[in-house]
This record gives C-alpha cells, structure tokens and sequence, in this order.
C-alpha cells in the first residue's frame, strides 16, 4: 500500500474517511468503555505487570485515536522529510 502522500486525490479522499470514526471513538472510550493504559514496573531485570492504570480523557484521547487512524491511512513521514522541514524552520 502507497503512503499518503504519495496517492493522488481520489485516494486521499478515500483515506480520510476513517477521519469519521474519531468522534464515535472519543464518545465510547470518553463515556461508555474508558481506554486504560496500565502501568507495569521493572524489578529485578523482570517486568512485573500492576493493576495500576491510568485512563486516557479528554485532549490527549483524541490525539492517541487521530494518531491510530493516521496509521490505518499509512499517513507516515520519512526521516528525509522532517529534517528538511526542521532545517526550513531553523532558517527562519
């Protein structure tokens, strides 16, 4: 599969469409089923899995999931093209 932006406009557009889901998602993981990250700790050179868990609200909800559907898009930047727009914006 092409990465984003390597497809043309029909394409693109037939990828955005998983734009739609987040709303749904940010409602069911904000109010129905809450999205948990647990937390494990390294004892020993072992990892020891917690009960303990943080759950994911609000802003950075919405960014993990836009983040999610960006990579059922393929939508990924070579390392080529973030250093040139890091030196663009250096040269400012």
């Amino acid at each position: 599969m092409k990465r984003f932006q390597d497809c043309n406009k029909l394409e693109k557009i037939w990828r955005y469409r998983w734009y739609i889901l987040i709303p749904f998602q940010w409602v069911w993981y904000s109010s129905i089923i809450p999205l948990k990250i647990y937390q494990d700790k390294l004892e020993n050179n072992e990892i020891i899995h917690t009960d303990e868990c943080h759950i994911i609200r609000g802003r950075l909800l919405w960014k993990i999931l836009k983040g999610n559907i960006q990579s059922n898009m393929n939508w990924y930047y070579t390392f080529e093209e973030v250093k040139e727009t890091i030196d663009k914006l250096k040269n400012k």
